[in-house]
């Protein structure tokens, strides 16, 4: 079933490659993998490419609130007439928190913006899940003002896991209410993040989103073939697709 992805020169490792728009130059900004993880993190990062690159290439009319139900529960329409995908993006903090001497600014695994919203998702590594927590209050920061007037949302993609999630922590962190997001920010009005919500994604909630695109009838053929394309690829890393009902 898999002959057709194993091209000349595809890597040994079906987990480390970039099988949707491996020129795109979004690649340039991939991250260096860490001694010790280097394995998780290239498939991390395939993950990521793989799935998001498709996504973009797709009508966002029809994935987006898919996408978007799943990270926050909200089953609200989501409308988009463009869209953009950034991956592994330095993103400055707000100006408030560099008027004292600049900061490093905060590399942002995915960023998806539309002329409405902005979602900034991080990864977690499953070999080190606690460094979400220290990296969520600056991705809110640096997300909130990409996102200026803009609705944002922020949340974490993670594993398959049979104990508590790092989204389920965070939502109970920042959830809460407002205040809890400002209190937990470095920025002061006018500067304070906007966060509408912030959530969680498995990576099979995602094989999901794209299976229900290979599936439609509303898509052009072109582009759920791209959807089959990727789901492929992501049954043979182990991927599995969700089930559950939105």
């Amino acid at each position: 079933m898999l002959s057709w992805l194993l091209r000349p020169n595809t890597p040994a490792d079906l987990r480390e490659e970039f099988v949707i728009a491996p020129h795109h130059p979004d690649r340039l900004r991939r991250p260096s993998a860490r001694l010790g993880v280097i394995a998780a993190d290239r498939f991390q990062q395939a993950l990521t490419w793989n799935v998001f690159r498709t996504l973009e290439l797709l009508a966002p009319a029809f994935w987006l609130r898919r996408f978007h139900v799943r990270l926050t529960g909200d089953p609200a329409a989501v409308p988009a007439q463009v869209l953009r995908v950034s991956l592994w993006q330095s993103t400055p903090l707000p100006p408030i928190q560099r008027i004292d001497g600049a900061r490093p600014e905060v590399a942002i695994d995915v960023i998806v913006e539309t002329e409405h919203a902005v979602w900034t998702l991080i990864t977690a590594n499953p070999v080190q899940p606690e460094h979400v927590h220290d990296q969520m209050t600056t991705v809110i920061d640096a997300g909130g003002w990409l996102a200026g007037a803009r609705e944002h949302y922020c949340g974490v993609i993670e594993e398959e896991i049979e104990t508590r999630s790092v989204a389920d922590s965070l939502k109970t962190k920042y959830a809460r209410s407002r205040a809890s997001v400002q209190l937990r920010s470095a920025s002061r009005p006018p500067a304070e993040p906007n966060l509408k919500a912030v959530g969680g994604l498995r990576w099979r909630d995602l094989s999901a989103v794209l299976r229900d695109c290979e599936q439609s009838d509303s898509l052009p053929a072109i582009q759920r073939a791209l959807a089959r394309h990727t789901l492929a690829w992501l049954e043979s890393v182990g991927i599995e697709t969700a089930i559950e009902p939105l």
